[in-house]
């Protein structure tokens, strides 16, 4: 089997690219695989174990895409990222693998034209949908609410043969639809620091970290009003790792509260520093309100250090076990935070518990080589559909461009059925 992997890769800010560089030796195992990028550099030692190929949307070799058997897209809400991708997936149609289900923002910042994208919710949403993407685009309407209401994954999907998840809540609701052959596997773990149990000095302060990118989704404004109310606070200190959504604004917040002696602020660093940094955290705070609906590979990387998690309530963060997190409920952010703090100071063990109970669940049921066989193994069902989807395809198109015309005779569209079963009984399958 030979296969067309879309993907960024490091040292792009995003855990996709994490994810191909440990998916794809794997899959090697089972197929030829070329990982295909827009990005104008990559970290070279990844040259050393993988097939890299540069591509730009209006500039690629279609005869080295049209030799392989099936073409993998990475798709997620990051437009930067996914942008060229989601290109490429609509003028030759393969498997897309869905990060974040919600993909409301990505289209939002795809397109400089803003009539377009008011053009793309209509056709989607119709009118309502319309009405709510001018409000939002008039600032009367919040993204939140634009995502939960209008998540706009039927049109990054237009053009797919099937489509796989790592979420079993997207998975249920894309396969009730009834639009596209649909895949689920839960997402793998890319630590390499499974060897132990992490087990932490139980001292005051203790460290809480958070990782990642900080947006206004972070709940970062009710995670320092919890502390600045606790009576205890001094027996915590907060490090934040990551790029900010608004670094002088979140600095202003920490300032107000008088919470400089209690958060660091240590931006984008190295991963040897994040490592060193989570080997001595205590807690994770892993708020994602609203969520994209995608599965963390941010939780997954927090249970490889046995770390007890505090995370929102939401989307597959809300179908975790609750014997190895502890759950924030949407909108009850500020209580559900002080109670988990005090609850922590009081009886630390039960949260290190937590944190073993995850690392448990993370070498059962998140092992990279399982995801990599149900990817080889789906791939394997959508070959065998593609004829079926391209008969499909091809007539949905010509009963669309007939709508144009005077209505044909019976026997011209017997003629162009014929002419359908015909193209596609002759194409060749591929060995």
């Amino acid at each position: 089997m030979k296969i067309n992997w879309f993907s960024p890769l490091p040292p792009a800010k995003t855990e996709i690219g994490k994810y191909t560089c440990k998916i794809v030796p794997l899959l090697q195992e089972f197929a030829k695989v070329t990982v295909w990028t827009s990005q104008d550099s990559w970290h070279s030692e990844l040259n050393d174990y993988m097939s890299i190929r540069y591509y730009q949307p209006h500039n690629i070799s279609w005869y080295e895409i049209n030799q392989a058997d099936l073409n993998i897209y990475q798709l997620g809400n990051n437009h930067l990222f996914h942008g060229d991708i989601w290109q490429i997936s609509k003028k030759s149609p393969g498997l897309v693998i869905l990060h974040d289900y919600k993909l409301q923002d990505f289209f939002y910042m795809l397109s400089d034209d803003k009539k377009n994208y008011l053009n793309q919710v209509f056709q989607l949403y119709g009118e309502e949908g319309l009405e709510n993407a001018q409000k939002f685009l008039d600032g009367f309407v919040s993204m939140a609410t634009m995502a939960d209401k209008y998540p706009m994954t039927p049109l990054a999907l237009e053009s797919a043969i099937a489509l796989m998840t790592h979420n079993r809540e997207s998975y249920q609701q894309l396969s009730q639809e009834n639009h596209w052959m649909t895949g689920y596997t839960p997402l793998p773990y890319l630590a390499d620091n499974l060897g132990q149990i992490h087990r932490r000095k139980s001292q005051t302060p203790y460290q809480i970290i958070m990782f990642g990118f900080m947006g206004q989704n972070r709940c970062l404004n009710s995670v320092f009003k919890a502390l600045a109310m606790l009576p205890r606070r001094e027996q915590f200190r907060l490090h934040i790792y990551g790029e900010m959504w608004d670094e002088d604004y979140i600095f202003r917040q920490i300032q107000e509260l008088g919470l400089e002696n209690i958060i660091t602020l240590h931006g984008f660093v190295s991963d040897d520093e994040l490592h060193h940094a989570l080997n001595n955290a205590n807690l994770a705070i892993n708020l994602r309100y609203p969520s994209m609906g995608e599965a963390s590979a941010s939780q997954l990387h927090l249970w490889s250090y046995s770390l007890p998690s505090i995370v929102s309530q939401t989307e597959w963060y809300g179908s975790l076990d609750s014997n190895a997190v502890a759950f924030v409920r949407p909108n009850h952010e500020l209580e559900d935070l002080t109670h988990h703090l005090n609850d922590f100071l009081n009886n630390p063990e039960k949260f290190a518990l937590m944190g073993i109970e995850g690392k448990k669940i993370l070498e059962e049921n998140h092992q990279p080589k399982m995801c990599a066989e149900a990817i080889i193994n789906f791939a394997q069902q959508v070959m065998k559909y593609r004829p079926t989807h391209t008969i499909h395809s091809m007539a949905t198109r010509i009963g669309g461009e007939l709508n144009y015309f005077d209505l044909p005779s019976s026997t011209d569209l017997n003629r162009y059925s014929e002419i359908i079963d015909f193209i596609c009984t002759s194409i060749p399958e591929k060995k």
